[in-house]
């Protein structure tokens, strides 16, 4: 009788093979044209090398560094190589460095649904204190700025996917940072003019047929002119899709809706103007956005077969491909250098959106007479943003200027401090030390509250907190309460006096504004009795701070 087969393993017959799910390094290396991130090194705390995971701590988070390659991949798909190459070496290279940290004082996040808006304050916190080769030893206001919103482009991905909330993000941290440097500037109202009767001379010439220049150049001066006329930036108008616009559901006949979308803030916008689309009237005199746009439809025809993006040019291999950022500047400076303008003060005088852009906000302001809502809808941006990065004051338009600031006119009594003060850190979109801090009176001014004295819109950004009480007026920051009212009027009652000191016009240029804006934004706020009453006890007895002249010598 034959012996039975044996199916049991023999040890002669095995191979030791290791299977640790945990340190298995699957194949997610992401690469771009100019970057190449793998990110089976975030498997392990302080980014070990490529060749060296066997002695590496695993930190247990591998499923978000595969929600993060994965988020990566599908922006990849809605971005450009080198914006998305920059997300995923930055961007999660900061996310990563700042949980390693995290993790050393024992919190430990190793899933996308543990960011929190504490996760996110705590990672401002860092960023802004990030060690770097600078005189402070710090990263500069623009540099984390830039890391930030790195970071905050990758996450924002999953609020789209639901896994983490929008709210979780605080309104401009880095209100201040544009004066770490010059911005551009507004045109002046020639240097306008002179810009918008170049383009439309240029696009009287193409409708005719008779436009010296290249294909590139051609699509150049229709994106100019529609920056000009809505106020978009350079990518949001570049990336622009052929069913951009349609009619208004309203008013069809004399109005559409231009439809954006924002990579970067991952946000659409939808632009209501008037216009008419009437295929029959293209390549007319008209001026609508409608019709321009139209216009550009046409002329890119003969590249559009699968791809449904607006501005269409041939690369270097005749294909058809996205006017780029780079391909658009070069075609600008070469319009530039061929119109010859020069500024009112005889220098060269050149085409850029940013001030385009610049031009609008503040074109929109005057005809909305100062309705900072109404500006930052049409730029697509938040109040806070659109007044530190578009808006320039002028002394015109500061007289008429509209409230910034808070005002908080419900009653806090018979409520415990907690709740007070997350009503307040919910209210102003704050942490809840700042909360405390404002609740408390640490961050008391002159004449009311600051949300942040010392990073707020006005601050200086030198560590000192902010004391330019007449800009509080016209800052996000400011917050006032009842308790505030005694110290509000009598600063209101100091600079009406002051009007017998300096004389009317210079009063009118200097306090006037304010005046109003206490009398017309913040006093219908609260009740009239209690108005009354603060005002009668102000002018009788002022807040120390202001009973004297000398006191508006510092603001």
């Amino acid at each position: 009788m034959k012996d039975k087969k044996n199916f049991t393993l023999q040890n002669s017959n095995l191979i030791p093979i290791r299977l640790d799910d945990e340190k298995t390094n699957s194949n997610m290396l992401f690469k771009t044209n100019k970057v190449l991130v793998d990110f089976n090194r975030w498997k392990y705390y302080g980014r070990p090398k490529c060749d060296d995971f066997v002695n590496a701590k695993y930190a247990n988070r591998t499923q978000l560094v595969v929600d993060l390659y994965n988020a990566t991949n599908q922006l990849s798909h809605e971005l450009r190589p080198s914006t998305v190459g920059v997300f995923a070496s930055d961007g999660c290279g900061h996310i990563f460095a700042f949980l390693d940290e995290q993790h050393l004082k024992g919190i430990n996040i190793n899933q996308i649904e543990l960011f929190t808006s504490e996760t996110i304050n705590d990672f401002l916190i860092w960023i802004k204190n990030k060690p770097s080769k600078t005189l402070t030893g710090k990263l500069s206001k623009v540099s984390a700025r830039k890391q930030y919103n790195n970071v905050k482009s990758v996450l924002m991905y999953f609020t789209r996917e639901g896994r983490i909330s929008k709210d979780i993000f605080p309104y401009a941290p880095f209100v201040n940072v544009n004066k770490a440097g010059k911005g551009a500037l507004a045109y002046s109202k020639s240097e306008m003019t002179r810009i918008m009767r170049y383009l439309w001379s240029q696009l009287e010439l193409i409708r005719q047929d008779k436009f010296i220049g290249s294909f590139r150049q051609k699509l150049s001066i229709y994106t100019l002119i529609i920056a000009a006329k809505t106020g978009r930036n350079t990518s949001t108008i570049l990336n622009m899709k052929t069913d951009c616009i349609s009619p208004h559901p309203l008013a069809p006949e004399t109005h559409i809706l231009l439809t954006s979308y924002k990579h970067r803030g991952m946000n659409t916008n939808v632009q209501a103007m008037k216009s008419e689309i009437k295929f029959d009237e293209i390549f007319s005199t008209h001026k609508d956005i409608g019709l321009l746009i139209n216009e550009v439809l046409v002329h890119t025809l003969h590249l559009r077969e699968k791809c449904d993006n607006l501005f269409l040019v041939e690369n270097s291999e005749k294909q058809p491909t996205s006017l780029t950022d780079m391909y658009f500047w070069k075609a600008v400076n070469g319009i530039g250098k061929r119109a010859n303008l020069l500024k009112d003060n005889a220098t060269p005088l050149h085409f850029q959106i940013k001030r385009l852009r610049k031009t609008f906000a503040t074109r929109v302001w005057q005809l909305t007479n100062g309705d900072p809502i109404k500006t930052s809808k049409l730029l697509g941006n938040t109040t806070p943003v659109m007044n530190q990065s578009y808006l320039e004051v002028t002394p015109e338009m500061e007289k008429n200027h509209k409230y910034f600031g808070y005002v908080l006119t419900d009653s806090l009594l018979g409520e415990s401090e907690k709740d007070i003060t997350d009503k307040i850190s919910h209210l102003l979109n704050i942490n809840i030390d700042k909360a405390k801090s404002v609740l408390i009176g640490d961050f008391n001014t002159g004449v009311g509250r600051c949300s942040d004295p010392y990073e707020g819109a006005y601050s200086k950004g030198n560590g000192k907190a902010c004391t330019r009480f007449v800009a509080c007026f016209k800052c996000p920051n400011q917050v006032i309460i009842e308790s505030d009212l005694h110290r509000l009027f009598s600063f209101y009652w100091l600079i009406r006096k002051e009007r017998g000191f300096i004389g009317r016009k210079q009063w009118k240029k200097l306090y006037s504004w304010v005046i109003k804006v206490i009398e017309n934004e913040i006093e219908p706020a609260f009740d009239k009795l209690v108005v009354d009453k603060a005002k009668e006890s102000a002018f009788n007895v002022p807040n120390p701070m202001r009973s004297s002249r000398n006191s508006l010598e510092a603001i």
